[in-house]
């Protein structure tokens, strides 16, 4: 990981004639080639990154986390594989079954609009469901006392 103080280090040798080499500690070797051949180009470059320098050793760090994820106690950089499984993995939801039992026990009794909101599923197939689940008596049928509507409660 690349320090704000080793990259500071690295451009104070800039005043010595030793311009850019910050730049090949922050992974921009182009750059450096040519602040080396141009003394920073003639000393513009090297202050206007005295102001980038944090900008650059953050853009540093978050490359090499992204390629290499976090380092393990050896220090050597930990290979990151199968992002794409655990990003699905991570991703996916309840069976709309337990998704509609527990709406209807969060909310003490849940109209079908509430399960399909709280699904985001089709109203047929939420509809469907919850029919099922009544059938496997899962669900009770009831009315809401302030308004009469019906809900569905979880057994």
């Amino acid at each position: 990981m690349a320090k704000n103080g080793t990259a500071y280090l690295l451009w104070f040798f800039s005043t010595f004639g030793m311009c850019g080499i910050h730049r090949f500690y922050l992974g921009k070797p182009v750059s450096g080639i040519l602040y080396f051949l141009t003394f920073g180009f003639f000393g513009v470059g090297q202050l206007v990154d005295l102001f980038l320098i944090p900008e650059m050793v953050d853009h540093k760090n978050l490359k090499q986390k992204l390629l290499y994820g976090a380092s393990d106690a050896s220090g050597q950089p930990a290979i990151v594989r199968d992002v794409g499984m655990n990003y699905a993995h991570a991703q996916t939801r309840p069976p709309l079954d337990v998704q509609i039992l527990k709406t209807c026990r969060d909310h003490q009794g849940a109209t079908l609009s509430d399960c399909i909101i709280a699904t985001e599923q089709s109203p047929e197939d939420v509809r469907a469901k919850v029919q099922e689940l009544y059938m496997a008596e899962l669900l009770v049928v009831d009315n809401r006392e302030t308004d009469g509507a019906v809900i569905y409660r979880a057994v």
